[in-house]
C-alpha cells in the first residue's frame, strides 16, 4: 500500500514534474528574486545579497503559511488543487522548515538590513499579515477588493521597494515598470483562480470576486493589451538601461496570451505551472 508521501508525489509527477515548483512553494520566491535582480540592474542599484536572500525566504514563508492555513480548513472533496492536496497530506513536514526559515529571516532582518529597508519591510509584512488574517480567519462574506489584486500589489511592493529606496535620481522611472509588473502578478493570480473555479470546482462553489471572473473571461485580451503597453514603453525608452525590464514584461504578457490560446489542450496543473513560468522572463537578460 502506498504511503501518503508516495501518493502525494505521484499526484505531482502524473501532472507535470514542474509542478514541484508549486507544491514546494518555490515558484513565487523564484519570480520575486528574478524580477528584483532585473529591476536592480536596470536602474543601476546595488543590492546586498542579504536583501535578495531575505526576499526569497520571506516570500517562501508567506506562501507556505498561506497553504498551511488552507490545509487546516475542511477539505473540498474532489475539488482541491494538487498543491492543496500535497500540503494537506504533508502538513507536518512543512512545520520545521517554516520555523527554521522564520528564525533565519529574523536574523538576516535584524543584522543585515539598514534601518529604512527594515522599517519599510515591516510595514509591508504587517499588510501581508492583515491579508492572511482576513482571508483565512475572518472570512468576510463579501470581498470589497479581489484578493488576487491585493496579492499582486503586495508582491510587487515587496519585490521593488528595496530598489526604489536606493535609487539616487529620477526614481519616477520605476513607476511604469512597477505598475506593469504588478498588473502581470494580478493577472497571474486571477487567471489561476478563475481556471480552478471553472475547471476544478465546476463553478459550483467558491465564486471568485467579480473582477477576477471578469479578468479570467478576458485573459487573452488583457494579456495582449498589457503586451501592447509594454511594447510601446520599450520603443519609447529603447537604449536606456531599463528597456530590458520592459521587454521582459512584454514577453511575459505575450506568454500569457499564448498560454490562454492553448488552454484547452492543457490540464489545470499544466496551466498553473505555465502561467508562473511565464514570469521567469528576466532569466533571458540576467543570463545572456
Amino acid at each position: 500500500m502506498d504511503t501518503p508521501l508516495e501518493r502525494g508525489a505521484a499526484a505531482v509527477s502524473d501532472s507535470t514534474p514542474l509542478l514541484w515548483l508549486t507544491v514546494l512553494s518555490l515558484d513565487a520566491p523564484a519570480v520575486a528574486v528574478l524580477w528584483q535582480l532585473l529591476f536592480a540592474r536596470s536602474f543601476h542599484v546595488r543590492l546586498g545579497a542579504s536583501t535578495t536572500i531575505l526576499l526569497a525566504l520571506v516570500v517562501w514563508l508567506i506562501y507556505v503559511a498561506d497553504r498551511v492555513l488552507d490545509a487546516l480548513k475542511a477539505p473540498a472533496q474532489g475539488a482541491e488543487a494538487t498543491r492543496h492536496l500535497f500540503y494537506r497530506r504533508h502538513l507536518w513536514a512543512f512545520l520545521l522548515p517554516l520555523c527554521a526559515g522564520f528564525l533565519i529571516a529574523a536574523w538576516i532582518s535584524l543584522t543585515k538590513l539598514d534601518v529604512r529597508t527594515f522599517s519599510d519591510g515591516v510595514v509591508i509584512l504587517l499588510a501581508v499579515g492583515v491579508y492572511l488574517l482576513v482571508v483565512h480567519l475572518v472570512s468576510p462574506r463579501r470581498e470589497w477588493l479581489p484578493k488576487e489584486m491585493l496579492v499582486g500589489i503586495l508582491f510587487g511592493l515587496g519585490t521593488c521597494f528595496p530598489v526604489w529606496e536606493k535609487m539616487t535620481e529620477n526614481s519616477t522611472r520605476l513607476v511604469a515598470p512597477y505598475l506593469l509588473f504588478t498588473a502581470l502578478c494580478w493577472m497571474n493570480c486571477a487567471a489561476i483562480e478563475y481556471e480552478e473555479w471553472t475547471r476544478l470546482r465546476g463553478r459550483r462553489f467558491g465564486l471568485p470576486h467579480a473582477w477576477t471572473v471578469w479578468m479570467g473571461q478576458r485573459f487573452m485580451l488583457l494579456s495582449l493589451v498589457t503586451a501592447a503597453v509594454a511594447l510601446g514603453l520599450v520603443v519609447s525608452v529603447f537604449g536606456r538601461p531599463h528597456w530590458q525590464l520592459l521587454t521582459s514584461e512584454f514577453l511575459s504578457a505575450v506568454a500569457f496570451a499564448l498560454i490562454r490560446f492553448k488552454k484547452n489542450s492543457l490540464t489545470i496543473d499544466q496551466f498553473r505551472v505555465l502561467v508562473d513560468i511565464a514570469l521567469f522572463t528576466p532569466l533571458i537578460f540576467l543570463l545572456f
